[in-house]
């Protein structure tokens, strides 16, 4: 997979071999200065990805200007393909981006929750635009940990932008906790949507996603604390 240095977009695919028989890809192609996916939608949108369809309660999305769901569209392909894949099952990933090779074999649900977790970033759901600069440079199969810090530091940096405009910027980080509130009813909302679908049977890679937007506000604080020495140097101790 080439791509040009100077391309507007760069492409992230996803290879799953479950076993010698079954191999799927899937291609994310990202616009590098919106940070959303310009990957083409499917031809056919079913009636559970139409965007009054299990409605997420805080979507700020109008059904009469909005007629399918941006996140659920992102999913299409995803639950007609590997939807049906048992969680526990072993499948060997490998993720190829413009700047490296990623492989691990892992379970299928960590997969597809990597997977899907990009998918979503990318959507252009409203609640998830803050996730698009952690899209744009993914790291797949992240642990809470390198997400608390990606995040965080993609948060800061946002505030840091906003300075420079002029506007008000904060060391705060209680909105980041509230805009990971809102990801997780987003989740919630989606999952409804999936298990309403048939399409998915089991619905534990987007679990992963729901346990990370629920326990990182919980644990911002507290986890970046454990990792403040680490910040520790030229002499700003």
């Amino acid at each position: 997979m080439t791509v040009s240095a100077g391309s507007a977009s760069t492409k992230i695919r996803y290879i799953l071999q479950f076993d010698s028989s079954h191999t799927e890809k899937f291609d994310i192609v990202i616009d590098k200065l919106t940070g959303r996916s310009s990957t083409p939608p499917p031809n056919v949108i079913p009636e559970w990805a139409r965007l009054d369809f299990e409605k997420c309660p805080n979507c700020p999305l109008d059904t009469e200007e909005t007629e399918n769901c941006p996140t659920a569209v992102a999913l299409v392909d995803i639950a007609r393909r590997v939807g049906k894949v048992v969680s526990h099952s072993e499948v060997e990933l490998v993720v190829i981006s413009e700047e490296r090779w990623v492989g691990k074999k892992t379970t299928s649900q960590e997969a597809i929750s990597s997977l899907m977790g990009l998918k979503i970033a990318t959507s252009a759901c409203p609640h998830t635009d803050y996730l698009k600069p952690m899209a744009r440079f993914h790291l797949p199969l992240a642990t809470a940990e390198e997400t608390l810090t990606r995040i965080t530091g993609g948060f800061l940096l946002h505030q840091y932008f906003k300075a420079k405009r002029g506007d008000a910027g904060s060391l705060n980080l209680t909105n980041l906790a509230v805009l990971y509130s809102e990801m997780s009813i987003v989740n919630s909302s989606i999952a409804r949507r999936l298990r309403a679908s048939g399409e998915f049977s089991e619905l534990n890679a987007l679990t992963i996603l729901d346990t990370f937007a629920q326990v990182i506000p919980l644990q911002i604080e507290d986890r970046l604390d454990e990792i403040q020495t680490l910040f520790e140097f030229g002499g700003n101790k």
